[in-house]
């Protein structure tokens, strides 16, 4: 596994979808899309807005309950790119490993200052991109 830290984010001008492009202290990197609203939580860095982001609650939930997020890992199972949180048990035995989407671990390592690493798999695999199945009435592309 290797320590990843935030490039920089990327905005698309035409739809608004954004990417985490991170990088190893190899050299190596990969890129996390990400949806138009995470994309503004994750850019803007806000944090005196109206509303607070999911990602604030879910990470005060976690240590309303005495668990925290030790690391956060970009794996790629089967090809998609996944991310697993390993939470702290909370001084409760084992730590607890959850799965999430690689928007949501990027955005909960980002807003909560937690370590990001990467797999050699993550890092080296190619991206599959989901498709519409036959007959779905889709073209078959999603960007």
């Amino acid at each position: 596994m290797r320590r990843l830290a935030l490039v920089r984010i990327r905005v698309c001008t035409r739809c608004g979808r954004g990417g985490a492009e991170l990088r190893a202290e190899d050299g190596a990197s990969l890129t996390v899309r990400l949806d138009p609203a995470r994309t503004v939580e994750l850019r803007a860095g806000r944090r005196g807005e109206e509303f607070r982001w999911l990602t604030d609650v879910t990470l005060s939930q976690l240590a309303a309950r005495g668990q925290h997020v030790r690391e956060v890992v970009l794996d790629a199972v089967e090809g998609i790119l996944r991310a697993f949180l390993t939470l702290d048990g909370g001084g409760q035995g084992e730590p607890e490993v959850v799965a999430c989407t690689p928007g949501e671990g990027v955005a909960i390592a980002l807003r909560g200052g937690h370590r990001l690493f990467a797999t050699d798999e993550a890092l080296a695999a190619p991206r599959r991109q989901p498709r519409d199945e036959p007959g779905a009435g889709g073209s078959g592309t999603l960007h």
